[in-house]
């Protein structure tokens, strides 16, 4: 089942109009960041936690002991701008350390069953995802009319007005 949001095309299209990429890119950032936040709680709400205490990093026969609950402190979300500042994307993931918990917990081994927390955090919040985005940059969209207004340009602020109407926190699943 795939998703999209509506009145994509005219916001791809007012945003190639825009003079400042890192206005654009900061914008897609902050949507994108908007996005992962329930992904993210629900994450930490499905990850397993063990109780024992036991050791990460055992690189170079070094290694720290930690308490039960590491991965599921260890969890987050990093977001990024690609060059040029026309599209961001966002990683959901746990720190290096814990890297036990996708690789043996949500996949399982030979010895383990698997106990998926990751995909269906990610994927049972797509809703919500999508809601989050389309309502940033919906906001800003609203905020640059709002100042373009107050500059006297209201024919562009018009113009952004009615992206910002058709594009929405809604979406439309195929």
């Amino acid at each position: 089942m795939a998703s999209r949001l509506e009145g994509f095309d005219s916001l791809a299209a007012a945003l190639r109009e825009l003079r400042d990429p890192k206005e654009v890119g900061k914008t897609l950032r902050k949507g994108v960041r908007a996005g992962m936040r329930e992904p993210l709680k629900r994450a930490r709400q499905l990850i397993p936690v063990g109780v024992d205490a036991h050791v990460v990093g055992r690189w170079k026969g070094k290694g720290r002991v930690v308490a039960p609950g590491f991965a599921k402190r260890s969890i987050r979300v990093i977001t990024k701008v690609a060059k040029g500042g026309q599209m961001a994307y966002a990683l959901l993931g746990v720190r290096a350390e814990a890297y036990y918990a996708v690789q043996f917990v949500e996949l399982g081994t030979s010895k383990m069953a698997a106990q998926p927390w990751l995909r269906p955090a990610f994927l049972g919040s797509k809703d919500p995802q999508l809601q989050a985005l389309g309502g940033e940059i919906n906001e800003w969209i609203k905020g640059l009319a709002s100042r373009h207004r107050s500059r006297g340009n209201s024919s562009r602020a018009a113009q952004l007005e009615s992206n910002a109407a058709t594009f929405g926190p809604g979406y439309n699943a195929d």
